[in-house]
């Protein structure tokens, strides 16, 4: 069963049904001690800014970091290694199997 609801509301009405504050006073403020020229205030918020992305770039590449080491490990286990190289025994795989198949017919003449 599917069940579809459109809902013509204004994003503030949203905002007021959910339940969450009203954030635009304090965003006025904001904007008002920045366009005044507020240094300490630019630099708090840079420096909040900052620190967070910088925390978000070391969490994400740690992450990465440890799906780089769990390939590596992959890698380290698997006899065959690369795509090129799972060709190559491929290949080889089907030299070998058409040199016993052409023997095989020379013994039966």
């Amino acid at each position: 069963m599917k069940i579809n609801v459109e809902v013509d509301i204004e994003p503030e009405e949203l905002r007021r049904l959910i339940g969450l504050p009203d954030m635009q006073p304090l965003w006025e403020a904001v904007y008002t001690r920045v366009s005044d020229g507020d240094t300490e205030l630019i630099q708090s918020l840079a420096k909040s800014a900052l620190n967070e992305g910088m925390k978000t770039l070391d969490v994400t590449s740690r992450f990465l970091k440890g799906f780089v080491k769990k390939d590596k490990e992959a890698e380290k286990k698997s006899p065959i290694k690369t795509t090129a190289e799972a060709a190559a025994a491929a290949a080889k795989a089907a030299t070998g199997t058409r040199r016993r198949s052409s023997s095989s017919t020379k013994e039966k003449e």
